[in-house]
């Protein structure tokens, strides 16, 4: 089953942002994102749920957005 991507679902770990649902893990750069391990996105997950790569990139893109506007990070 698809799911929807939420911010809620990510959490910050040093410097990566991580999906926690899939495992993507996402490093930011000086302008944008710089590099991805999907983890598990785009697959379905034992628990039957399924998370597209490009949604968990959006959203991911959408939070480094944010966090370089608010100064964290």
């Amino acid at each position: 089953m698809r799911m929807k991507v939420t911010k809620e679902q990510f959490e910050i770990s040093g410097d990566k942002l991580i999906h926690t649902p899939t495992g993507a893990e996402f490093w930011k750069g000086e302008t944008d994102i710089v590099s991805c391990e999907w983890g598990k996105a785009g697959q379905e997950l034992s628990s039957g749920h399924r998370y597209d790569r490009d949604e968990v990139s959006e959203v991911a893109h959408e939070i480094f957005v944010l966090t370089r506007s608010e100064g964290i990070g």
